[in-house]
């Protein structure tokens, strides 16, 4: 049973949680950790304002985004594949922070979504559910709230995000994890973050962990665009420990690894295939199934148990999702609406404008517009 300290009267809904906080910071949430950082207020041993002359080593982004894509991929240093699998928009909210060589993110959003990709090239990324209303699953695992997704630097994620979901990802280079590790007992074996796996700690270590998390949220909000270096230090060290002493609840052995079930590889594999053929429109169902040596069969219970969706209509959906992906790169490498509508494989660009708008809630030239707005 729940302390009453550890109860919330608000609302569980993500729309109404945590993550949805005015940058104000709110008294009486609880107390996240040993360290006195309080969700909603701070101790009085500890104060973060930035007198006069103090360098901001951090810097805070918070916004409303207008689909998945903004979430997860169009951030520096990853190189992640977003197929919305829904022909509706995905709104949700974002606060991504940088902290010397270490990231946070911190968001939410409701709709469907394939992800793949790599997190980070050099760093861990230590990716917490913390409030989920569907289905998600991680190389064909089931993922519960609570749980924790461990990857390793250039190693990839590789799920399906379906429903409401409320997240956090602690991105740290090795030398800072297996520093903070030591003081872990089991964790300060260097094997153990040789693989991706899927750890759930025990109700307790859940319970703390988000605490720390909202907790560091909730401050970085207050702090607002720029973080002064005595922040950076005690909120680096609070979000790693924080993640650290869940995983450290876990029994050894308790991780499931990747690459464990055939719907999965069937899946993954098909992806390469597609990412490698060039025109994407032109390819066939049977050229698939020939480059996998399987069956027309086998390839559409594959997708359909693990992303309820037929391999013909996962490819006209992953192609609308990479012309938007393209689009929301134009600040950085400039296209047209019709180079990236083409490149996909639309060639009817009027009924691609009309598809683009239902499943993004905007317009292609709206995207286009406002990430060249974005050009620095």
């Amino acid at each position: 049973m729940d302390n009453e300290s550890d109860k919330d009267p608000r609302p569980r809904s993500w729309a109404n949680s945590g993550w949805r906080q005015a940058a104000a910071i709110e008294p009486g949430d609880g107390d996240p950790s040993e360290h006195g950082l309080v969700a909603g207020t701070l101790d009085e041993r500890r104060s973060f304002g930035a007198p006069a002359g103090t360098v901001s080593l951090g810097h805070v982004l918070v916004r409303d985004t207008h689909g998945p894509h903004e979430v997860w991929a169009h951030a520096a240093g990853r190189d992640l594949s977003v197929t919305q699998l829904t022909p509706q928009p995905c709104r949700g909210q974002l606060l991504r922070a940088n902290l010397g060589d270490m990231g946070f993110d911190a968001g939410a959003f409701d709709g469907d979504l394939r992800v793949r990709g790599v997190m980070a090239q050099k760093a861990f990324s230590l990716v917490s559910v913390m409030e989920q209303e569907g289905v998600l699953n991680q190389w064909g695992h089931r993922i519960e709230e609570g749980d924790i997704v461990a990857i390793p630097p250039g190693r990839e994620l590789d799920g399906r995000f379906q429903g409401r979901l409320a997240y956090a990802v602690v991105t740290a280079p090795w030398g800072l994890v297996m520093q903070r590790a030591e003081a872990f007992e089991w964790l300060a074996d260097p094997g153990f973050w040789t693989e991706p796996a899927i750890y759930s700690p025990p109700p307790e270590a859940r319970a703390a962990c988000k605490r720390v998390l909202q907790g560091c949220s909730s401050l970085l909000r207050a702090l607002g665009g720029g973080v002064p270096s005595s922040a950076v230090a005690f909120l680096r060290n609070e979000l790693l420990d924080g993640v650290l002493t869940a995983l450290a609840a876990v029994k050894a052995e308790g991780g499931r690894r990747q690459g464990v079930l055939n719907a999965a590889r069937i899946v993954r594999g098909a992806e390469d295939f597609l990412e490698s053929g060039g025109a994407r429109q032109a390819v066939q169902i049977e050229d698939i199934c020939l480059a996998l040596n399987i069956s027309r069969r086998t390839l559409y219970r594959a997708f359909h148990d693990l992303l309820d969706i037929s391999p013909k209509a996962y490819l006209r959906l992953k192609n609308m999702s990479a012309a938007r992906a393209r689009l929301l790169d134009a600040g950085d490498r400039p296209t047209t609406v019709t180079q990236a509508a083409l490149d996909q494989g639309f060639w009817e660009l009027g009924r691609f404008s009309g598809a683009y708008r239902a499943m993004f809630g905007e317009s292609p030239s709206e995207t286009l517009r406002a990430a060249q707005g974005r050009q620095p």
